[in-house]
Order: C-alpha cells, then sequence, then structure tokens
C-alpha cells in the first residue's frame, strides 16, 4: 500500500464521519421529519438518475444496432462493387447491359 492510497482512505474516512455527525446533529435539531423529507428527496433524485441511465443505455443500444445494420448493407454494397470491378471489360459490360435491360428497374429492399 502506498502513502497515497493511505491518505486517500483517510479522507474517504473523515468524509463518513462528518457527515454522519452532521446527519445526527440535524436530527437533534430539526427531528425525524426533517430527515425523513431528505432521504424521500434523497430517493426521488437517485430514481429520477437510475431511469436517465437506463433509458440512454437503451438508446445507446438501440444506436449500435442501427450502426451495425448500416454498416453491413455498406460492407454489401462495397463486396458487390469489388466483385464487378474484378469483371473484365467485356464481362463488366455485358453484365450492365443485362442489369439495365430487364424491365423491373425499382430500388431494392423497398428504397
Amino acid at each position: 500500500m502506498s502513502i497515497a492510497t493511505l491518505l486517500a482512505a483517510g479522507q474517504a474516512a473523515a468524509t463518513v464521519h462528518t457527515t454522519v455527525d452532521r446527519v445526527i446533529d440535524a436530527a437533534l435539531y430539526y427531528g425525524p421529519g426533517a430527515l425523513a423529507t431528505a432521504a424521500v428527496a434523497t430517493a426521488w433524485c437517485t430514481c429520477r438518475w437510475a431511469v436517465r441511465r437506463y433509458d440512454q443505455l437503451l438508446q445507446d443500444r438501440a444506436d449500435r444496432r442501427a450502426y451495425t445494420a448500416r454498416a453491413f448493407r455498406l460492407c454489401r454494397v462495397a463486396d458487390n462493387a469489388d466483385a464487378i470491378s474484378a469483371l473484365t471489360e467485356i464481362d463488366l459490360i455485358t453484365y450492365l447491359d443485362n442489369k439495365y435491360a430487364a424491365a423491373d428497374l425499382t430500388p431494392e429492399e423497398g428504397r
């Protein structure tokens, strides 16, 4: 253990001791109603924070799914482009003639 760790532990213990001391002083001075109100307010803020955190987690997961799906589509496009660019010139012209001679020129996947 380093000296810095010991100092940090001592400061944490002092902070906890001071907090407990102030809670006891408040309970003796203001009564249990003030402590109950403070506890409810703290619980309310903690629950709001937890809900926001969970909502952000769900949003991040949805963003990652959308990003992954888009990256997959882009990889498919790149693979198709690589396959087409690997064709010889005659095969490429034949491929394009066959592709654009078809009667159905609607975009794929509903686009």
